[in-house]
């Protein structure tokens, strides 16, 4: 095969994974910046690649985060929001739940609000019903945690998956969510 064939067939193939990757996120509006990961245990393991381990993120209307580990549910930790964080837009629908998938070892970040309730207009957070299985107390659908795409595994619910967003960490202090 010559290159002039076998060119259109790369361009084609590179066209389609970028597509299925992009596809993956939500396209719905999400930011999130914290700058102090490392002073926050519920953050340490989740960020430091441990697989099946998450953490949940929510603010409060006094200017806090409620930061949880999925390893330790009736120990929050509330962080202060320094006058720069309350200048940064927090942006999503009910919270973020920001960790590693055991099956993907990537960083990952998805909205708290349950996927099936929001089609439906409604901003129901989900909660752990096992270290990484999130589930809906309105509907009744349960979203695995095991892998990158946050699939239903119970439940029958038109979406079928989390809300997913990009997140990066520096590994050091830095960790942003965002769309």
């Amino acid at each position: 095969m010559s290159f002039k064939h076998t060119l259109p067939l790369l361009l084609l193939l590179f066209s389609c994974s970028t597509d299925s990757v992009e596809n993956a996120y939500s396209n719905l509006p999400a930011n999130f910046v914290f700058r102090s990961c490392a002073s926050v245990p519920q953050m340490r393991a989740a960020l430091g690649a441990s697989p099946g381990s998450f953490f949940t993120v929510r603010a409060t209307s006094d200017n806090r985060y409620i930061i949880t580990s999925n390893d330790d549910l009736a120990n929050p930790y509330t962080y202060l929001k320094d006058a720069v964080d309350q200048k940064v837009s927090y942006i999503c629908r009910a919270g973020f739940v920001i960790g590693t998938p055991v099956m993907s070892g990537t960083l990952e970040a998805y909205d708290l609000a349950c996927p099936n309730c929001y089609r439906a207009l409604v901003s129901r957070p989900l909660t752990f019903e096992t270290r990484t299985r999130l589930a809906c107390s309105r509907c009744g659908c349960v979203y695995s945690l095991n892998d990158a795409s946050g699939i239903l595994i119970e439940g029958d619910g038109q979406a079928k998956v989390l809300m997913r967003y990009h997140a990066t960490y520096d590994g050091l202090n830095n960790l942003s969510v965002y769309n």
